[in-house]
C-alpha cells in the first residue's frame, strides 16, 4: 500500500477516535451522584478496605461520636476478624437539598465469614456534601 491508499483508513480512525472521546458524557444527577457513593463505600468495605471507605468521608467527619480516623480503626477490626465481607443494601432512600447538599438513609446488612456474629442489620443515615473531589459523607448515625 503506498502512502496515498493509507491516508483514508488513518484519517477515518483518527476522526473516529475524536468522536468518541468529545462525545459529551452522560451527566448523572446529583441523586445518582450520591446513590454512586454509597456503591462505592459498599464495594471497598467488601473489599475490607477501611482507607477506601474513609476516603469517602470528609475530614470533618462526625459519626456516633467518631471522628474520620475512629471510624477507620472501626472498620480495620472489623475486617480483621472475617475471613470475607459481604454487603447488601435492600434499601436505600437519597435526598438532594441543594446541588450540594444531601442526605441518604438506607438499610445494611453485614454478611462477615468467619466473624461473631455472622451477619448484622444496620439503619444508616447520613448527610453528604459535595465538594471539588465529589460527594463526601459529614455526618452519619446508625443503629442495628
Amino acid at each position: 500500500m503506498n502512502p496515498r491508499q493509507l491516508a483514508g483508513p488513518v484519517i477515518a480512525i483518527v476522526v473516529a477516535l475524536g468522536v468518541y472521546f468529545l462525545w459529551p458524557k452522560e451527566k448523572l444527577s446529583p441523586e445518582d451522584e450520591i446513590r454512586a457513593l454509597v456503591a462505592r463505600i459498599v464495594k471497598q468495605a467488601e473489599k475490607r478496605d477501611a482507607s477506601g471507605v474513609t476516603e469517602a468521608l470528609a475530614e470533618p467527619f462526625r459519626g456516633g461520636g467518631l471522628g474520620k480516623q475512629e471510624v477507620k480503626q472501626l472498620l480495620v477490626g472489623q475486617f480483621f476478624r472475617a475471613q470475607a465481607i459481604v454487603v447488601l443494601n435492600p434499601l436505600l432512600d437519597v435526598t438532594v437539598k441543594s446541588p450540594t447538599e444531601g442526605s441518604f438513609k438506607g438499610t445494611f446488612l453485614f454478611g462477615r465469614d468467619g466473624a461473631a456474629p455472622d451477619a448484622t442489620r444496620y439503619d444508616i443515615e447520613a448527610d453528604v456534601v459535595k465538594g471539588d473531589d465529589g460527594w463526601q459523607v459529614v455526618t452519619a448515625t446508625w443503629a442495628h
